[in-house]
């Protein structure tokens, strides 16, 4: 279900919260979360009463979405498609590098007893083990499931260091992944895990692929449309 405002679509989902409506908003795609039991007539008087508020937030989400990621201490990085902040800690005494995320600040410890000779490879070293946890985590809860509801059986998972491409499926069965996924949306990410399961049974990008994606992921231009867009964002880290 769909709404418009000034051209734009705006995207009904329903979730489980009680209440609360809840805005959205990525390069190529604009949603409003709403309660589960929310009527059609009531999301059409928000949106139609409050439609300065809604393009305001728009506006100023489409502007704040960074075009270049780099580890500078104080820049804004992307988890799951939201905006983080990155931090690096020369101060405290630590025995090993370390990173921790709290308060959607992810921080890299780098007072280390050992002195390194290329600390910035150490450190896009711990960054990168960071995102490539969470996109474990991610790849844990979806894709066993999705599996099994197309029927495929990859024999081997694994993350990767691509500059060029989000995934990789052998006709052995193994799947690998960009670990520079972890910072799309988690929509996107349910994506790419489709477009690579599905290899599995067409492995090529024919008609036949394309139809056995659609089946699993209708919407899957709009993720594809958001990888286009924000690919070279991704990338640049």
């Amino acid at each position: 279900m769909n709404f418009k405002i000034n051209q734009q679509t705006i995207e009904i989902i329903r979730t489980t919260r009680k209440g609360s409506i809840g805005l959205k908003v990525e390069p190529n795609r604009i949603a409003l979360m709403v309660p589960k039991r929310m009527s059609n007539d009531t999301i059409a008087s928000f949106l139609n009463n409050e439609q300065e508020w809604l393009q305001t937030q728009i506006n100023d989400k489409k502007e704040n979405m960074p075009k270049c990621l780099s580890l500078s201490s104080g820049n804004e990085l992307l988890l799951f498609g939201e905006k983080i902040l990155y931090k690096e800690d020369h101060h405290t005494d630590v025995a090993k590098m370390k990173t921790s995320f709290e308060e959607s600040t992810l921080t890299v410890f780098c007072k280390q007893k050992r002195k390194l000779k290329h600390p910035e490879t150490a450190i896009m070293k711990e960054v990168r083990k960071f995102y490539s946890q969470q996109l474990e985590q991610v790849l844990a809860e979806k894709l066993a499931d999705l599996a099994k509801i197309i029927k495929v059986k990859p024999t081997e998972i694994s993350i990767k260091n691509y500059k060029s491409r989000w995934g990789s499926c052998y006709p052995d069965g193994r799947i690998q992944f960009n670990w520079r996924l972890a910072m799309a949306p988690i929509s996107v990410i349910e994506y790419v895990i489709i477009h690579e399961l599905c290899h599995l049974i067409h492995p090529n990008h024919s008609k036949a692929y394309w139809a056995e994606v659609v089946k699993y992921c209708p919407n899957y231009s709009i993720e594809k449309s958001w990888l286009t867009e924000n690919g070279t964002t991704l990338m640049s880290l």
